[in-house]
């Protein structure tokens, strides 16, 4: 399982960079948008297994991109 977690492909990183983009303009809100689009993928396409893997990445990207939208709405405000 921590082999998977540190394997990035280049569909990992795209992903990556665009969920922290879109944590950064929408903040916390992309946490639970990006677990929902998980669980979609893995109903609609019926997955051999649930993508854990995804959900710990992303998390980890979405909270430093908060954070950083929380920085930038502090500085501008």
């Amino acid at each position: 399982m921590l082999k998977r977690l540190f394997t990035l492909n280049r569909r990992d990183w795209i992903g990556l960079v665009c969920w922290f983009l879109l944590s950064v303009v929408i903040g916390i809100i992309a946490l639970p948008l990006m677990i929902w689009r998980e669980v979609y993928q893995y109903d609609k396409y019926q997955l051999s297994r649930f993508e854990w893997e995804d959900i710990v990445r992303y998390s980890i990207v979405i909270i430093i991109g908060s954070v950083v939208n929380y920085w930038l709405l502090d500085l501008l405000l």
